[in-house]
């Protein structure tokens, strides 16, 4: 038997996907269909998701972390978000839960949806912003103003949740450098505990990626721009793309998946990273919103090593090479490390292996060199 099929790795997190939507976003890949006008077919849906989470028995013991993403979870009307929930809170116990979060878009968030999350537990709202200039957020085919951002961000706060996070997205078309201004301007007024502030990614499944469109090639001017506004701001950069207040407020669940904890996907086009029977797998739930199945892919030592690299250097903090499967994946690819290390790009310090300033930078290239 080999040596990482031995660690023993507990289920820590679980995503639960609500592929429906109001409408289609211009630049999301992700499994989305335009939210039925009959109750039935997503009641049907939400029961598929139940009798999914029923087959894993007492496999929840050790979560932490429930996230609900989409789709539009928030689209979903009182009573099916009632459903929802109540189907969640009957395969887990929510008390041992540290985090519990739910995307909304801006344009669905009302108090009562509010407090019925609030009285089921969740205790993290990730509210879809994208940015605060009108037109950009109409030439990427989102719904709501800015006017409806902050009043969603109001509503929450009246409905006491005091960890919120908001998504925005750079390197957009005719996106300036003012653009991102009007952004920090708001971010310094409305002071979200948390900040995903992504580049603009051109997926082959997307809108503008069935289109051919070419994304703008700012990456890097922006990336800068925005993390020295960020931190002006007073927050601190823990991932590439992720900032908070406090270190309390970093994403739990995110962080899981950095670190290549094992969690679950239930939904139509969830994804998951399983242990069964002292081998890891990577599933992914495949169909469509009325039929789908969970497919299973073995994850061969190289692979899984190569995956614990890459998803850990995204951290700014790193990987702890002392911990399980890292140790191992460090053994294993102690050469190339070494190598970037030579080359400045990466570090090793108490245990953890981290990109430098330059390494982040030119992360991707790195990554090249493990393959």
């Amino acid at each position: 038997m080999k040596i990482w099929s031995t660690i023993k790795k507990d289920i820590y997190s679980l995503y639960v996907h609500i592929p429906f939507c109001e409408h289609i976003c211009f630049y999301c890949d992700f499994a989305k269909v335009i939210k039925p006008k009959n109750d039935e077919s997503i009641n049907a849906y939400l029961d598929k998701v139940d009798n999914e989470l029923s087959t894993y028995n007492n496999k929840f013991n050790s979560l932490k972390t429930i996230y609900i993403g989409g789709g539009t979870p928030s689209c979903l009307s009182n009573d099916q978000t009632t459903k929802l929930l109540e189907i969640i809170n009957k395969h887990v116990d929510i008390k041992n839960i540290i985090e519990y979060s739910i995307e909304l878009n801006p344009e669905s968030v009302t108090l009562e949806k509010l407090k019925i999350y609030k009285n089921y537990g969740i205790n993290r709202l990730s509210i879809g912003v994208q940015t605060f200039d009108n037109n950009l957020l109409q030439k990427i085919g989102r719904q709501h103003n800015n006017k409806k951002a902050l009043e969603a961000i109001e509503l929450a706060r009246k409905a006491e949740f005091n960890n919120i996070s908001i998504d925005l997205m750079y390197n957009l078309f005719n996106q300036t450098i003012d653009n991102i201004d009007v952004d920090l301007d708001y971010i310094k007024k409305i002071k979200p505990e948390h900040i995903s502030w992504y580049s603009l990614i051109m997926k082959e499944n997307s809108i503008w990626g069935k289109l051919k469109y070419n994304k703008p090639e700012n990456d890097e001017l922006f990336d800068e721009y925005v993390n020295k506004g960020l931190v002006k701001l007073g927050y601190k950069r823990y991932e590439i793309s992720n900032y908070s207040k406090k270190e309390i407020y970093n994403s739990v669940h995110n962080l899981s998946y950095w670190k290549s904890d094992l969690f679950v996907g239930v939904g139509y086009g969830a994804s998951g990273f399983e242990k069964i029977k002292d081998k890891y797998y990577l599933t992914q739930n495949v169909g469509n919103v009325s039929k789908y199945e969970k497919t299973f892919e073995i994850v061969e030592e190289n692979d899984l090593y190569f995956q614990i690299i890459m998803m850990g250097l995204r951290m700014i903090k790193g990987i702890d090479i002392s911990d399980g499967l890292n140790k191992q994946a460090y053994l294993h690819f102690k050469n190339q490390i070494n190598k970037n290390i030579e080359l400045g790009l990466l570090d090793l310090k108490d245990n953890y292996l981290f990109c430098t300033s330059r390494g982040f930078d030119v992360l991707n290239e790195i990554l090249l060199t493990f393959l």
